[in-house]
């Protein structure tokens, strides 16, 4: 068997802006070393004497052998001046720890095949993902290993490749192409539990394309009632665990978008979805204008970056909350700071995006903390959770 490595052209075209970056993640990050880096490290002339205060010994295993104590402004002490990384300058990349090697770079692998991809938790990953032209092509190779693992379901692979055709192949907007997709994951839902066979996924397949060429997933989605208080709540929930536990929220760009957030109050000082709302349909839909694929690009690099639904052993629905939640939030951000600014820039969409991933990417209790505020909420249908969308 022929693995392959599959991998996305915007891999290709990021390179680390360094001491440009709107957000380093030389700032505020756990930064673990390997026993050997550590020893690389401590050991060099170079950084002998700062090294004795500049890591803190953990020695929980060779993986997880110390962290760097960050300054008082939650700089890595090893940044010179100009603020690049002194060890990989005077010890080169080979004493770097593992977070600082392969940061934003992640690999999953699924089946035998790799699929390499990056973290929109770093700002230029989000510039490439959300604005290249040339970001999602393709390219596939084989990897050069042989070896014999277990395959992917069947199940999964055409849940994947069934919603990727979904939301790229049959010309919908962004809202009736999640719907879409919903609705394969009920089937794929049933198929995973071996309450139907894995041609009830091509079936449904095929139906949702036909009703996609009569034009019935748009009509169905217009159909779906707007849902303010479940918007409201679901909002408000996550966006209040998501300031507790974003390990920069006390920073100047985080506080940016929070007091977007908090400006958006009605006359009694609650938040208004209904004045969020207005403010998406207003404002930053207009503002948008070149970048209105926006969504489906993020959308696409979703599915692709964690091979949609592959979700642990968690089922297909829960991914599809999960994915549209995202975009509820991410949408309601950029909402609110056109509500703020009267105008939607690069950089501000940027900052939407990449600010909430550093939490839903990086703290797996993001991902537990939004399904127990949708199921709280009684988000668990897939029309309830599209109703998430409907700003009008």
């Amino acid at each position: 068997m022929n693995n392959l490595v599959i991998k996305p052209n915007y891999v290709s075209l990021f390179n680390c802006v360094g001491p440009e970056c709107e957000d380093s993640c030389c700032n505020d990050w756990t930064i673990t070393f390997d026993k050997k880096s550590y020893k690389k490290t401590v050991s060099h002339p170079k950084f002998a004497s700062l090294a004795k205060i500049a890591f803190t010994e953990v020695k929980k295993n060779a993986a997880n052998w110390a962290t760097v104590k960050l300054d008082e402004q939650g700089g890595c002490p090893f940044l010179d001046e100009r603020k690049l990384c002194n060890i990989h300058k005077h010890a080169g990349e080979a004493a770097l720890s593992d977070t600082c090697k392969t940061y934003p770079k992640l690999d999953r692998h699924v089946g035998g095949n790799k699929y390499r991809s990056l973290s929109m938790s770093c700002p230029e990953v989000a510039r490439i993902v959300l604005f290249h032209p040339d970001a999602f092509q393709f390219d596939a190779q084989h990897s050069g290993h042989k070896a014999v693992v277990k395959p992917s379901p069947i199940w999964l692979e055409k849940s994947y490749e069934y919603s990727l055709e979904l939301l790229v192949g049959l010309g919908l907007d962004w809202e009736p192409a999640l719907l879409a997709i919903g609705l394969l994951m009920k089937t794929s839902e049933e198929v995973r539990a071996g309450q139907l066979p894995d041609s009830a996924l091509d079936e449904r397949f095929l139906q949702l394309k036909q009703f996609a060429e009569a034009g019935l997933l748009v009509e169905q989605y217009a159909k779906l009632p707007y849902a303010p208080i479940p918007q409201s709540h679901a909002f408000f929930g996550v966006h209040s665990t998501f300031c507790q536990i974003h390990s920069r929220a006390t920073r100047a760009r985080f506080s940016r978008l929070n007091e977007a957030v908090s400006a958006i109050c009605n006359e009694d000082n609650e938040f208004s979805v209904a004045a969020m709302n207005q403010a998406w349909n207003a404002i930053a839909l207009p503002a948008l204008g070149e970048h209105a694929d926006l969504f489906e690009r993020y959308i696409l690099y979703a599915i692709f970056h964690h091979h949609f639904p592959l979700l642990g052993e968690e089922a297909p629905l829960k991914a599809f909350r999960l994915l549209v939640l995202d975009c509820f939030i991410m949408r309601g951000y950029l909402s609110a700071m056109a509500h703020q600014h009267k105008q939607l820039s690069e950089s501000d969409i940027i900052l939407c995006f990449q600010i909430y991933q550093v939490v839903r990417q990086h703290r797996p209790v993001m991902a537990q903390t939004i399904e127990d505020v949708m199921r709280e909420c009684e988000i668990e249908s897939v029309p309830a959770v599209m109703s998430l969308l409907k700003t009008q």
